[in-house]
């Protein structure tokens, strides 16, 4: 197969060496400085488990060329850069497949208005990690495997034959709804504690402010008729007794896998993070989930401080 993937950071790099390695015909699509790193060193990835690095030399462009023939499009942009790669999207029409790996939940009639729906294939990222001197490091994260909507098997085949672990998913719209309040709420109280995972797991005070955000946030949107979060993600959140939750995230956020999943990707995304807040704000009426509210400001704090 031939593959372009738009966005050269974690997870883009991640699925092209991957996809690579599985035969299939690979070209990056990167921002500039990316790009020239990328053409200089090779696309390379160390799995942080194993801890075995992979080097792939990949074709590189600048921009997708309206003229592109490709069998699929893996798109692995951050939120706030979905606008600005549409219209390439869009022109490039000889690709039949655009997969979005994107972290959004404002809904996804846009995308498929502008795309078509036969084209348009809805998934996110079970790959979690960061750049270190030109290198991704990543993990894939067991407690939440790659999701792909349900009836695109071709995508499920291409991933797990590259040796991803994946899900399909009835409702993607409402699983990356759901998805956002618990990562804007994480993020928010990672923020006000220094987008330190470490320091979050002992502040066992947010610990808990962060979970009945989430039960809050999850309410409001079972009210608007929202599909259920993921079976795993319902019962540690709303199903468990508190002191039993916060005690399983205060372990994982203070393990080095809760830096890897959560606070690296944070401390490098506050424009992420503050979009996705602006998603989730759409989702709640006035006077709800005070808490997953105030985690959301806290959000723009970062972002309008030490971390813009």
């Amino acid at each position: 197969m031939r593959i372009v993937i738009v966005g050269a950071g974690v997870q883009g790099t991640v699925f092209a060496v991957r996809l690579a390695m599985a035969g299939h015909e690979v070209t990056l699509v990167s921002r500039p400085e990316r790009a020239r790193e990328l053409r200089h060193g090779g696309a390379a990835v160390r799995d942080l488990k194993t801890m075995r690095l992979c080097t792939k030399a990949l074709p590189v462009l600048e921009r997708l060329p309206p003229n592109f023939v490709a069998d699929y499009c893996l798109v692995a942009v951050r939120r706030e850069q979905i606008e600005a790669v549409l219209p390439d999207l869009a022109a490039a029409t000889a690709i039949p497949r655009v997969v979005f790996l994107v972290n959004h939940a404002n809904g996804s009639s846009d995308l498929l208005s502008r795309l078509g729906r036969s084209r348009t294939v809805l998934a996110f990222p079970g790959v979690a990690g960061d750049c270190e001197d030109g290198v991704i490091r990543y993990l894939d994260i067991p407690q939440q495997h790659t999701v792909v909507e349900e009836g695109a098997r071709d995508v499920v085949s291409l991933l797990r034959e590259a040796g991803f672990a994946v899900d399909s998913v009835r409702d993607m719209d409402a699983w990356l709804q759901r998805h956002a309040v618990f990562v804007t709420a994480i993020a928010g109280a990672l923020y006000e504690n220094g987008c330190d995972a470490l320091r979050l797991s002992r502040d066992l005070a947010t610990v808990r402010r962060f979970i009945l955000a989430v039960r809050e946030g999850w309410t409001a949107e079972d009210r608007e008729g929202v599909g259920p979060a993921p079976f795993a993600l319902r019962a540690i959140f709303c199903w468990v007794p508190l002191w039993l939750s916060a005690r399983y995230w205060s372990r994982l956020l203070g393990s080095a896998s809760g830096d890897i999943y959560f606070a690296r990707h944070a401390r490098h995304a506050p424009a992420e993070m503050a979009a996705l807040a602006v998603d989730v704000r759409t989702l709640l009426k006035d006077g709800e989930a005070p808490g997953l509210r105030t985690l959301l400001a806290s959000i723009d704090e970062w972002r309008g401080g030490i971390g813009a």
